[in-house]
């Protein structure tokens, strides 16, 4: 698995001019969607939010979970 987030969502950040927010959003939710399954197991989708407070970008990330994965642990 690649999870070189930051660097995607720099070459996002500086390549969009526009700024999108909806699809940083949907890439951070790509992203952050296998990462999280393999500790959590998840009811439903992870979803990120965006919202701009002053000088702040700050981003919401929601996910409800079941049961969380035992690590290290194998099963017979």
């Amino acid at each position: 698995m690649d999870y070189r987030i930051s660097n995607r969502l720099s070459s996002v950040l500086e390549g969009d001019k526009m700024f999108d927010t909806q699809r940083i959003c949907q890439i951070l939710e790509k992203e952050l969607q296998p990462i999280i399954d393999n500790f959590l197991e998840l009811e439903g989708r992870v979803k990120v939010r965006y919202k701009k407070e002053n000088a702040h970008n700050i981003f919401f990330v929601e996910f409800a979970a079941q049961r969380i994965k035992p690590i290290g642990y194998i099963p017979y």
